[in-house]
This record gives structure tokens, C-alpha cells and sequence, in this order.
């Protein structure tokens, strides 16, 4: 599979992530900006997996280069960084889209039987995402995160 790095689209930075050779299996994610596109999202809003993304994901989309671009939700092993609507106060009270961080928990015996798995048993750990960390930018976002992932051992926690 071939990994090129290349200037984005959006934000013009060199950092750019395009994964594969084929239109099929092509994917691109800037680290930068935070946006992604697939093979699946190009064309435009008729694109029948543009129909599955949920409003605010409809809103914060881009369409550049005949794909859509849409916002990166980056789950791993400390937590989750994905984006968020931030009131803004005003007059309208407008929403604005920021970048949320939120960490990986334990999960408290007290909680537990709140956190079913399909098992049978119990959750130990969760994304808590009512106290998010919120940033301006992806990539602040993403020097955070990768601090994180520099300081987890061996079994991810």
C-alpha cells in the first residue's frame, strides 16, 4: 500500500496523509485541519454515504476536488478527539465547530453496572466525554493526544 504525504486541500499545509493507490481504496487525512475523505465520499451531496453522516457532520462538511471532506473522530487507547459544537455568545447564539478531547477512564465498581458489555460481564474503562478538553485546532488537539500515547505502557493503560 502506498502512503504519500502531500500539501491539504483545505488548509494548505504539507500534511496531507493519502493512503492507497486505487480510487477504490483511497483515503486521505490531513493532520493539520483534522478533515478526511475516502473513495466514498467523492462527488457531492447526492453521494450516498454523505446521506448516512449525521447533521452536524452534513454542516461541518466541505466538498473540495469533486470529495466530500469531512471531520476526523479519532478513537484510541487514551481517549477520543473528535469534533463538537461550541456555543458561541452572541446575539444568535451561534454554534461553532471546535476539536473535543475526551480521555479514557476506569470505570469505578460503583459505575460498573451502568456499563454492560455484550459478554455478559462489565465495562472497566470509558471515553469520558462530559469533561472533554476542547481546542481551536486539530492539530493542538493532536499534540496532546500524542503526549498521551508517548505515556501509556504496555497494556494501554
Amino acid at each position: 500500500m502506498n502512503k504519500i504525504i502531500s500539501n491539504c486541500p483545505l488548509c494548505d499545509e504539507h500534511s496531507l496523509h493519502v493512503i492507497g493507490e486505487e480510487e477504490e481504496t483511497q483515503m486521505m487525512q490531513c493532520i493539520n485541519c483534522g478533515y478526511v475523505s475516502s473513495s466514498k465520499f467523492i462527488g457531492d451531496k447526492k453521494n450516498k454515504e454523505y446521506k448516512k453522516l449525521t447533521d452536524d457532520m452534513k454542516k461541518w462538511s466541505i466538498k473540495k476536488n469533486d470529495r466530500i471532506w469531512i471531520p476526523t473522530i479519532m478513537t484510541l487507547p487514551v481517549g477520543m478527539l473528535y469534533p463538537i459544537n461550541i456555543t458561541v455568545p452572541n446575539d444568535k447564539e451561534d454554534k461553532v465547530m471546535k476539536w473535543a478531547f475526551a480521555p479514557m477512564v476506569e470505570i469505578t465498581e460503583e459505575e460498573k453496572e451502568k456499563y454492560p458489555n455484550p459478554d455478559g460481564g462489565f465495562y472497566e474503562r470509558r471515553i469520558d466525554t462530559d469533561n472533554p478538553i476542547i481546542y481551536d485546532k486539530f492539530v493542538n488537539g493532536m499534540v496532546f493526544v500524542n503526549e498521551k500515547m508517548k505515556n501509556i505502557s504496555v497494556d494501554g493503560k
